[in-house]
């Protein structure tokens, strides 16, 4: 079993609005839309897609994947970490991505980082000390979910054990009482890299 369908599997998105805030290809949504057809049911009449990616390619692959798979979404070109082309925050049912780990180089002196309010928590704006991007992605996540909603993702397994401010941000999303499950995963799953990864779910 694929992570992807893992997590459909755990978070069951079979209603309302299902965002990928890093969707690739858009594999997350034609995953899903099987999940709600294994149900009996027709994913234009239960859910909606939004998605959005960096790479005008994978833009275009990711509307030409759910086209394929009869799909419909509203995917846009953006750079998520700057921009947040849906203004989904509170809006989502449900949160999936597996978004690039442990990315470094965000300018986090820009005032859309700054005074971004995915990276809300407890009353304030939290932005890791450190270069690398993974709780800026967790945030995220966290805030675009209603109060009802539910999130699944992948994240690099060392995000859940980092120090310092990264540690600080964890223990306030801990707090809240929305961190469900984390499943391990081994190193060498993926093709590409060797580092293990955790799959991580909440509401």
């Amino acid at each position: 079993m694929s992570l992807v369908q893992t997590i459909v599997n755990v978070i069951e998105p079979d209603h309302g609005i299902v965002f990928d805030p890093a969707c690739g290809s858009a594999g997350m949504f034609v995953q899903t839309g099987y999940f709600i057809e294994s149900e009996g049911l027709k994913p234009a009449e239960k859910v909606t897609f939004y998605g959005q990616e960096k790479a005008d390619l994978n833009t275009k692959l990711a509307k030409m994947n759910l086209t394929v798979h009869g799909l419909e979404g509203n995917i846009q070109e953006g750079n998520t970490f700057y921009e947040d082309k849906h203004s989904l925050v509170g809006g989502a049912d449900f949160v999936m991505a597996n978004p690039p780990f442990n990315v470094d180089g965000v300018d986090k002196a820009k005032d859309t980082v700054k005074k971004d309010p995915r990276l809300v928590l407890d009353g304030k704006v939290n932005l890791p000390k450190n270069d690398n991007a993974n709780y800026l992605w967790i945030q995220y996540f966290y805030n675009y979910l209603k109060p009802t909603g539910r999130a699944g993702f992948v994240m690099a397994s060392s995000a859940s054990d980092a120090g310092h401010s990264e540690k600080d941000i964890r223990e306030k999303l801990v707090k809240t009482g929305a961190v469900d499950v984390m499943v391990a995963i081994g190193n060498n799953f993926f093709y590409t890299r060797s580092l293990p990864c955790t799959i991580d779910t909440g509401h």
